[in-house]
């Protein structure tokens, strides 16, 4: 029996050996993606029991040894969701990863390339197609507003297809008239050259009745807002130093969509609605009006009378009917506006082959008259091939809008403040040009007429707007792409302006006239581009060389028309009794040469190095090239070892800084050469020239230095994102409208002077999706802290800008008298007499505040619940601006024009105080005080406003009760733009703020989606 022992150790020895073989063994796995079953190549596999970390070769595989029955691996890979995996004795192992969700690694578009969120190193904001969607907007940029951290965007009118003023982290130039401040708008790859500049040439009511020279027509209006699938707004060195001089007041990059891979599919929607102001001003009634034209007169020592020759001289109140009123207010602007949209396309295709081809018509009136309204139809284009070993892609993109945009040819706005009780009819139905044989174009300053004759006259814009895109790829082997894009945008516009005799007051004398233009902007560009990437392991390394060769040509003509003899001859310019014509050519070249190297390591050091040199026929010889270039660096700082565990609750974290330099060369052509214009008149019969620019080649670029530092944070597993950037941007070398003694035959000439600007501030996002049972919420908050300065101008004051401008002050600074309100004693405005010398004049000027934005902010909350999806979204703004008392100096109250309610909480006797001086009907101290009123800070309020923007309300229909329509999906949706306004503004509108400028709309619509 003693070798029982021995069997047993034998045996104890063998059960040993089987455990320990199980407890110590090799797996062979490999990572695909969950969807498309690709190999999933640099996924980490972390072995939990010793810490170990390897990646997944290309073919998504790899081989972790030493591994035990019970033990779990941890796989994990940027843009997928983790996975736990027990081991329980595999040898070979499939793991398949579900893409994740995660915000952070949606894609997104930057210059020449896309990256995603958790690795990029720029400062860009995105906004989706989801967003621009629920909008009834016409325009993309009106669905911007307060959307994007540092961009402002204010709306000039509430006419269809009017302009948007746009900057990105404030105004940089000190000369607007000679270097621009917009941003760039690329559209798949194509700039848009147009800009945001007005397409317009003739006045209209999209132009501000009181300064024609600003507003007009948007060319962004021919842009369908449904054919964008994003947009993406490029703000810091880093992000837009690559695309040079075009990049120096920031990037907008539009995205359109593409052609999904799988069955066909068609999508239709439609909607309509109405519009109509937001705000009205209340004006007197004839009672006040008249109240205040009798008091006017007692103030002044004057009896009202009948008589022309008599200075008491007061037809409105004497001869004309006191009972009669019209308010002119909702009667000129109190209309409705209807709105009509629909969109439909079809998408599909295979994994060689996609394409979408839609189109879209979109028709809205004015509230002024429907028989005035803006049509657009377009038409939108995508076509994406690659071959079968996907080596070669070729993707085109087109687009093509024609808007037809009827208006009048004055905003009707101009006109509310008539008096309101003139005369509009006849007792035979004509149009009343005069009352009690008081012809109303002698009367006030010559602009006293009849509204209703403005229906007559009649403003046409048709804009043709075709942008195209080709880009294509080749993968000459492993890691090296050969590409190029090559584009063309054509932006035509043909203008006319009928003023026919019905519309004409016959005591003038004047005939009917005609106006008519046309612009034709083309552009093309060819980017010839090489990329090399590799990734290795923890490294990825991606190298960009490219070529940008432009040309942009301009045709421009206007032809005015006088002394018709007929209406019906209006359309042609060659009937007109007296011409006038213009025209302009203009020829634009550029080119560049730029460079990108990008570099990263473990998904967790990120670094971005770009460069371009210049070229541009807008300067002169010697100085038409120009170098920039930017450094942006990232550390996410949430990927290192031991993070998760240390602070549990951060489940990203990242710091990201640039600096760099972008130059500006948006100053208009042939600005150095010596030019001539030709005389709008001939002299006995021989046209002539005269000098419009001195010669001058020794200007160059501006200089714009960027610096940018940021923390990104997620918390909660992400379900909470903060987002807090500073920048600091110093705009130098600034091209300036040089003062000229009068004896040069010119004023001024354009020079760069060592004049700096600074634009600096805070930019906050905060996301948040708590997590509720049954709703799904998400709140999106942005906030912008801009302060803008002018550090440096040597010989400010003894310059042309020295009323204009203050050191150590923004741009918009407020520079005049003063303001100390009304005199108690006198009635009259009063203002400080800074020198003490009994006079108020300009050496009375102070430095009064400013008018740029304190702060603004964009508020989202998207709720929903089952069928049911709520938003709603406020943007609001922390501002100064000049309220209802900046028209008074040209309409003092007491004269032959009505007057906004306000007015009537007068001075009347000492002792009084009052926000507005005491009334006067003449040229008297009451006028000059007034008058000094419109240069001073006592014409500034608070403009501070929070809007309701967008409202929508959205049903999906169960699939179940569409699938015997053979319908895939449908929905039915309320929308409003818009819906109110909170503030305490005194006027119209605190965005326009102008009293004679129409408001933007309230849009109500209704309306269906359907897909098939």
């Amino acid at each position: 029996m003693k070798f029982k022992p021995c069997i047993a150790a034998l045996l104890m020895l063998c059960v040993y050996g089987r455990l320990q073989g199980q407890n110590n063994f090799t797996i062979t796995g490999t990572v695909l993606d969950a969807e498309t079953h690709a190999a999933i190549e640099s996924a980490e596999i972390i072995d939990s029991a010793r810490n170990h970390t390897l990646l997944t070769n290309a073919n998504g595989g790899f081989v972790l040894a030493g591994l035990s029955n019970g033990q779990y691996i941890n796989v994990t890979c940027t843009g997928y969701l983790s996975k736990h995996v027990i081991i329980n004795g595999q040898s070979n192992l499939v793991v398949l990863l579900t893409p994740s969700v995660n915000q952070l690694d949606e894609t997104i578009v930057i210059a020449y390339g896309k990256t995603t969120r958790r690795m990029n190193t720029g400062a860009i904001s995105r906004v989706t197609a989801a967003t621009l969607d629920k909008q009834p907007v016409s325009n993309p940029l009106a669905a911007l507003a307060g959307r994007v951290p540092g961009l402002l965007i204010a709306q000039q009118s509430g006419i269809a297809g009017s302009s948007f003023n746009t900057a990105i982290r404030g105004q940089s130039a000190l000369d607007l008239s000679l270097s621009r401040n917009d941003p760039l708008f690329v559209i798949d790859g194509v700039p848009l050259e147009s800009g945001n500049q007005p397409s317009s040439q003739l006045t209209s009511a999209a132009n501000n009745p009181v300064a024609i020279s600003s507003g007009g027509i948007s060319p962004l209006n021919s842009i369908n807002p449904s054919d964008i699938e994003s947009i993406e707004v490029l703000k810091d060195a880093d992000a837009t130093s690559i695309y040079g001089s075009r990049g120096a007041n920031g990037v907008i990059l539009i995205t359109t969509k593409k052609g999904k891979v799988g069955h066909t599919e068609f999508s239709a929607s439609y909607y309509t609605g109405y519009s109509r102001i937001t705000h009205r001003m209340p004006m007197s009634n004839t009672n006040q009006y008249v109240a205040m034209r009798r008091e006017a007169f007692a103030n002044d020592g004057l009896v009202p009378g009948s008589d022309p020759f008599d200075a008491g001289y007061a037809p409105d109140i004497m001869l004309w009917d006191t009972t009669r009123y019209t308010d002119f207010v909702h009667l000129l602007e109190g209309g409705t506006s209807r709105t009509n949209n629909a969109d439909i396309s079809v998408s599909g295709g295979n994994q060689q082959t996609s394409f979408l081809i839609g189109l879209h018509y979109h028709k809205e009136t004015t509230v002024f008259s429907n028989d005035f309204a803006d049509a657009l139809a377009s038409t939108h284009i995508n076509i994406h091939h690659q071959s079968t070993d996907g080596r070669f892609h070729l993707q085109f993109s087109g687009i093509f809008g024609y808007d037809h945009n009827s208006l009048p040819v004055t905003d009707f706005t101009r006109y509310i403040n008539l008096p309101p009780n003139l005369k509009l009819y006849n007792t035979d139905g004509t149009l009343a040009w005069q009352d009690s044989a008081v012809v109303y174009a002698y009367l006030g300053n010559g602009d006293i007429t009849n509204p209703l004759a403005l229906l007559q006259q009649h403003y046409l814009s048709i804009n043709e707007n075709l942008g195209s895109n080709l880009q294509i790829d080749y993968m000459l082997w492993k890691g090296f792409k050969l590409s190029l894009s090559t584009g063309y945008n054509r932006l035509g516009v043909r203008e006319k302006s009928q003023i026919p005799s019905v519309s004409i007051d016959p005591n003038t004398g004047a005939l009917p006239s005609a106006a008519f233009a046309n612009n034709y902007t083309g552009s093309w560009i060819a980017e010839p581009q090489l990329n090399y990437t590799l990734r290795k392991k923890r490294h990825e390394l991606s190298i960009l060389l490219g070529n940008t060769l432009q040309e942009k040509t301009t045709q421009q003509n206007t032809e005015y028309g006088t002394n018709y003899s007929s209406d019906l001859l209006l359309g042609s310019i060659a009937a007109a009794g007296d011409i006038s014509a213009n025209n302009n050519y203009t020829n634009y070249r550029y080119t560049a040469f730029f460079g990108r190297l990008h570099y990263s390591f473990a998904d967790r050091y990120v670094i971005n190095l770009s460069g371009r040199r210049d070229g541009s026929s807008r300067f002169g010889p010697g100085r038409q090239w120009a170098n920039f270039g930017a450094a942006g660096a990232a550390w996410i700082f949430s990927a290192e070892k031991g993070m998760n565990k240390a602070i549990p609750w951060l489940s990203f974290g990242k710091l990201r800084a640039s600096y760099g330099t972008t130059g500006n060369d948006q100053i208009g052509d042939y600005k150095y050469l010596n030019l001539w214009r030709n005389t709008s008149r001939p002299y006995d019969g021989v046209s002539g020239l005269y000098p419009a620019n001195l010669y001058n080649p020794a200007y160059s670029w501006e200089i714009n230095k960027k610096l940018e530092a940021a923390i990104e944070l997620g918390f909660l597993k992400d379900q909470v994102m903060l987002s807090v950037d500073y920048y600091n941007n110093r705009c130098s070398n600034q091209l300036v409208g040089y003062s000229l003694p009068g004896q040069t035959g010119f004023f001024s000439v354009v020079k760069n002077f060592p004049g700096l600007v600074q634009n600096s501030g805070w930019e906050i996002v905060l996301t948040a999706k708590p997590v509720w049972k049954t709703v799904h919420w998400e709140s999106n908050l942005t906030l912008t802290v801009p302060k803008n300065k002018l550090i440096a101008f040597p010989g400010l004051a003894q310059s042309s800008y020295a009323y204009q401008y203050a050191i150590g002050k923004p741009l918009s600074v407020i520079m005049g008298y003063k303001y100390l309100g009304v005199d108690p004693t006198t009635g009259l405005y009063s203002f400080e007499d800074v020198n003490k010398d009994g006079w108020i004049s300009s050496d009375d000027y102070q430095v009064l505040g400013h008018t740029g934005p304190v702060y603004y902010a964009g508020w989202e909350n998207n709720l929903t619940y089952k069928q049911w999806t709520f938003s709603i979204f406020f943007d609001g703004r922390k501002q100064t601006g000049v309220n209802y008392l900046n028209e008074l100096s040209a309409y003092p109250p007491g004269w032959i024009y009505n007057q906004p309610a306000l007015v009537n909480t007068r001075w009347q006797q000492p002792g009084d105080h009052a926000p507005v001086q005491r009334y006067t009907t003449g040229y008297t101290d009451a006028y000059t005080a007034i008058g000094n009123l419109a240069y001073s800070n006592g014409k500034y309020g608070d403009a501070s406003f929070i809007r309701c923007r967008n409202i929508t309300l959205n049903y999906n229909i169960p699939k179940r009760w569409l699938q015997y329509c053979h319908i895939s999906n449908s929905s039915l949706y309320v929308e409003s733009q818009n819906l109110f306004t909170i503030t305490k503004y005194k006027g119209s509108d605190p965005e326009t703020q102008n009293l004679f400028v129409l408001p933007p709309l309230r849009t109500l619509v209704m309306g269906v989606r359907l897909t098939f």
